[in-house]
């Protein structure tokens, strides 16, 4: 018995089991570079072989033949198809396969279906030709080595055992010809594609280390940008200016955003824009569907943390891809460059605390790759910190100029400040304003424009110092310019914003609130740019109302038209302005004061003197506040119509 295995051993079998051998090293070599298994698929499809060579040296036999050649196409088929998730497209050739192997194991046992064993074998070889059509299917899925390997080995094996099946059913599988030179062949299908995936590795190698130095070289040109922006007079803005630029390049996007946070009021807003950006959120339906104006109003937007996509990446922290067009995206009409086609947003975090985000978008059928999104995440990772050395070096500026241009600036809003309220009769007035250091940004009047009406204006300077003031001071002259007009509070309004726009940065846009109340008839027509707000309380039943109209900030856009509401005011009936810093006043725990505590308070105090209520109502901001000093000015108006 040994003499004969020693004598199968030194014939042909020897070579066949060797290269076998090779092989299955070969395949567990590559193992160290493979990630997902397939080499060692691969090493034990090659043993399989192995044992397939040695059991012909045994047993010539053609069920053996076709029966093995069957497990070859499962095992082929199953390797090829498993990186890919084609759920019944995944078994149902398998299940081929099976039931094939199956009629072929019964004919030998004897129970025949009438079935040719030859027509079994072609059967269960037939399945491993639908790989020719796996690229037409998957040619967008190649995202790991494995799918790669299967889609560029596709047309070896299927044309290769396409002619195996060929051969062996023209020679048939007992013919000794046919089983010395199949195994060979099939060895050699195996290496090629061991050296197929040597080259997709290297392929994927130098990729790797061209992403690399793509992204050092993005970084290059981020820090480049950003660092020279300081030595700049507005180096924060040239800083985002520029960052945003540099993230919308370096991603191949259309156009770009990039939005801070601001703490205190628990808002993200945009602070810098670049390139065409459609906007992936709600446009109002009153916005007029024009370039310039979209662009306006994107570049002062402001959303809630937590509110839409922009305040929710401000609020976690998370990054949010939409590779392609989505149909979850806003509709915002059929303007070809209002149609977003993909987007990112990266928030901008350093030492866990979201300082903002960036957002870059395609626009129509533009699509961003996975790498496009890995280099916005590596921009925003590494713009953070430019950023936020942008605020240390603010910071450091602004404390060893804030006494000289505090000083200047509250001389500004003192003199614009009326000195004493003036006497209308039927309605009586109060007011105060407290600025906060450094701050300077809040304006109120009281005008008389006939014996029986007046109008009462309360404002707010985005910014602070001396730019903050320059915008109220134009503010108040234009209003004291056209005050004798006969004209509506919502064409004062437009008046007011067509004289301060052009004239100043869009960095310091202002909100206001004009409201003209005649005395006899109780009638008060108000108009709002920006969120400035205004309250009113019915002395009867002490029910509050808010005035409130979203629209477009004065300076932003000379043609922005605004709009009015009219209330009827009775005998008692309190009118309330306030600027945003009386309510969001913190506390030592970090609470604001909040509109609800004020509009109790406005309830509570309604049947006093206007000034007395204005006494109240301040000091009862101050002892909510403590010792905590102010950030915003804060600046409440009260009107209350009286007994003429």
């Amino acid at each position: 018995m040994w003499d004969s295995v020693i004598s199968l051993l030194s014939g042909p079998i020897l070579p066949r089991l060797v290269l076998a051998a090779l092989l299955v090293a070969f395949f567990l070599f590559l193992r160290k570079k493979d990630t997902e298994g397939e080499m060692v698929g691969y090493a034990i499809l090659s043993v399989l072989l192995a044992l397939r060579d040695l059991a012909f040296a045994f047993v010539s036999s053609a069920f053996l033949a076709n029966a093995t050649d069957i497990l070859l196409a499962c095992g082929i088929l199953y390797l090829v198809m498993r990186p890919f998730r084609l759920g019944w497209a995944f078994w149902l050739p398998l299940c081929v396969d099976a039931l094939a192997l199956i009629l072929l194991v019964l004919d030998e046992i004897g129970l025949s279906f009438g079935l040719a064993p030859e027509l079994l074998r072609l059967a269960g070889l037939l399945p491993v030709l639908a790989l020719a059509f796996l690229p037409l299917v998957l040619k967008s899925e190649a995202d790991t080595s494995a799918r790669q390997l299967s889609l560029r080995s596709w047309a070896l094996l299927s044309i290769g055992l396409a002619f195996y099946l060929v051969v062996g059913n023209l020679a048939g599988t007992k013919s000794q010809l046919f089983l010395i030179a199949s195994s060979p062949y099939l060895y050699c299908l195996l290496f090629v594609i061991a050296l197929l995936f040597i080259d997709i590795v290297q392929g994927e190698l130098v990729s790797a280390v061209d992403y690399y130095e793509e992204s050092v070289d993005s970084l290059y040109d981020l820090l480049l940008a950003t660092g020279g922006s300081m030595r700049s007079e507005s180096f924060l803005q040239d800083v985002v200016d520029n960052m945003i630029r540099a993230v919308v390049e370096r991603t191949g996007a259309d156009g770009g955003i990039l939005l801070l946070v601001d703490e205190f009021e628990d808002t993200v807003s945009v602070r810098a824009l670049y390139g065409s950006f459609p906007p992936p959120f709600k446009l109002p339906e009153n916005l007029p569907k024009d370039a310039e104006r979209v662009e306006a109003y994107i570049r002062h937007a402001r959303f809630k943390l937590g509110e839409g996509v922009f305040g929710e990446v401000a609020r976690t922290g998370k990054n949010i891809f939409v590779s392609s067009p989505d149909a979850l995206l806003p509709d915002n009409g059929g303007e070809s460059w209002l149609a977003v086609g993909a987007f990112m947003v990266s928030p901008l975090i350093l030492r866990d605390r979201i300082i903002g985000a960036v957002s870059v978008v395609k626009v129509g059928n533009g699509r961003f790759s996975e790498r496009d999104f890995d280099r916005c995440k590596l921009l925003a990772n590494f713009g953070s910190i430019a950023v936020a050395n942008s605020f240390s070096f603010l910071e450091a500026a602004e404390r060893s100029d804030i006494e000289r241009e505090s000083d200047i600036a509250a001389v500004m809003q003192k003199q614009l400040l009326p000195e004493e309220l003036p006497a209308v009769a039927g309605l009586e007035f109060g007011a105060f304003s407290n600025p906060a250091p450094g701050v300077c940004s809040d304006y109120y009047d009281v005008i008389r424009t006939r014996p029986e009406k007046a109008l009462i204006v309360v404002g707010e300077a985005a910014g602070k110092g001396v730019a903050a003031g320059t915008v109220l001071v134009m503010i108040r002259a234009i209003l004291h310019l056209i005050i004798a007009s006969t004209k509506d509070v919502a064409t004062l309004m437009q008046w007011v914003n067509r004289g301060v726009s052009g004239k100043v940065d869009s960095d310091h846009f202002a909100t206001l609130c004009l409201a003209s109340v005649d005395a006899r008839t109780g009638i008060a027509e108000v108009s709002c740019a920006g969120r400035q707000s205004a309250v009113v309380c019915r002395a009867a039943t002490g029910e509050l109302t808010a005035v409130e109209a979203a629209s477009v900030p004065i300076g932003i856009e000379k043609g922005t038209a605004y709009a009015s509401s009219r209330i009827d005011l009775a005998e008692g009936d309190v009118l309330v302005l306030f600027s945003d810093g009386t309510v969001e006043t913190m506390n030592a725990q970090g609470k604001q004061y909040g509109r609800k505590r004020l509009g109790a308070e406005i309830q509570a105090c309604r049947n006093l003197h206007a000034q007395e209520m204005v006494e109240r109502i301040r000091l009862d901001i101050e002892d909510f506040a403590g010792a905590s000093l102010p950030r915003d000015d804060r600046t409440l108006l009260v009107m209350k119509r009286s007994k003429q």
